[in-house]
């Protein structure tokens, strides 16, 4: 059975160039959440579901995972089921020796790469701080604005918990209380 895991960072991320660049999957998995976070509640299920003989299909390796041991993890974990991993964009296939070796090869180059960005911005901040370029998010700043702003106070006043507030404006709960406090400091709620 091919057995397809597609995902985006975030819930306003579509999911379509992955599901237009494979379509002869049996099952597709799909999660929308940052690579980053380990709870990847569909690619857990996948894992779970897999059988001798299924083949996991990605459009691409930071699909999948973030870090080289993550990857070299839920691979391990593919082939204890029996099963293989084929990654599309690198043409990938774990059913060989040389697609398991390409599979390490290119996850260490990949999370390589994301540490040199990493790094490099770093860097950059850095420089501009001592150029005093750079001061940061500024303290009682709030990112809505218009529109938006304004429904976030309606919605807050028709008594709309943190938690319900955080899943309309797809932010997190510790966000929602920032901004009540910000907003409580202008005077504005």
């Amino acid at each position: 059975m091919i057995k397809y895991y597609v995902r985006v960072s975030t819930v306003e991320q579509k999911l379509d160039r992955q599901l237009l660049a494979y379509n002869e999957a049996d099952l597709i998995y799909s999660d929308k959440v940052s690579g980053k976070d380990k709870e990847r509640p569909q690619l857990k299920s996948m894992l779970q579901d897999l059988k001798e003989n299924d083949v996991v299909v990605v459009k691409s390796l930071d699909r999948l995972s973030r870090s080289t041991m993550d990857l070299l993890s839920i691979a391990k974990e593919i082939e204890s089921k029996g099963a293989t991993l084929k990654v599309l964009d690198k043409d990938i296939d774990t059913s060989t020796p040389i697609g398991k070796f390409f599979l390490t090869i290119i996850g260490a180059v990949a999370e390589l790469e994301r540490e040199n960005i990493t790094q490099r911005v770093k860097e950059g901040v850095a420089i501009a701080k001592d150029e005093g370029k750079y001061k940061g998010r500024q303290k009682g700043s709030i990112e809505l604005k218009g529109e938006s702003l304004e429904r976030f106070k309606k919605f807050y006043k028709k008594g709309f918990n943190k938690t319900e507030l955080s899943k309309e404006f797809e932010v997190s709960r510790a966000t929602i209380y920032r901004w009540e406090k910000v907003l409580r400091e202008r005077g504005e709620l």
